[in-house]
């Protein structure tokens, strides 16, 4: 009973989605092992030693994965940021985005956050305000609150295709390029609610200007 109940716990494992879950049921697998191997007639003790290795090493998992979840509480203010941009990053993931950021606040004539044609080395968010977009002197788009600014700059890191200014007072969340692509490619999880969040702004972004272009010029 114990061999099936095991092997049912890791079959489990291989369907779960959530680390966390996966290794409580690693835990649990390894558990009825253990008593397998122990109270067969002739104990297999070596069996048995080497899951008590899985557990202890699934142990010390749960407890870094549980750290870092504790630490992953959001401010209101980030946890209603995450509903509306970032649904589908965890919330302790969310807060490791957030600790890789800074804000800042800008206000009309202060220097454009991207010049067209120049390197673009931040990625940022706009929290409140609005920002134009410039192309050969022509304003083309606004930025407004749960807009990115630079993420076509930021995903092919390539030069900015346009220059981007406040015209009122404003305030973004801001990571550094380099170090946001690093983040991504050691964190899965945190990559795919990323690039999830930029593809949905791009499309609200289209959206947007199709429906400028049919109500008249921008």
């Amino acid at each position: 009973m114990l061999l099936h109940v095991a092997n049912l716990l890791l079959l489990g494992c291989y369907l779960v989605r959530d680390i966390l879950l996966l290794r409580v049921a690693a835990v649990i697998a390894s558990g009825c092992f253990i008593a397998y191997f122990l109270l067969l007639d002739v104990p297999n003790r070596e069996a048995a030693a080497w899951n008590v290795v899985y557990v202890v090493v699934n142990a010390v998992q749960i407890a870094l994965l549980v750290r870092e979840r504790m630490r992953g509480k959001l401010t209101p203010a980030d946890a209603a940021l995450r509903e509306r941009v970032f649904p589908w990053t965890p919330a302790h993931k969310f807060a490791i985005l957030v600790r890789h950021a800074t804000r800042m606040r800008v206000v009309p004539g202060d220097p454009a956050l991207v010049e067209r044609g120049h390197a673009v080395t931040s990625l940022w968010l706009v929290e409140s305000g609005e920002f134009e977009v410039i192309v050969d002197g022509r304003l083309v788009a606004t930025c407004i609150p749960d807009d990115f600014v630079g993420e076509m700059a930021f995903v092919d890191r390539a030069a900015a295709s346009a220059t981007v200014r406040a015209c009122t007072p404003s305030t973004l969340m801001v990571w550094d390029a380099q170090r946001l692509h690093e983040l991504l490619a050691d964190e899965p999880e945190i990559q795919r609610g990323f690039h999830a969040a930029l593809g949905t702004n791009m499309s609200q972004k289209l959206r947007r200007k199709a429906s400028q272009d049919r109500t008249g010029p921008v």
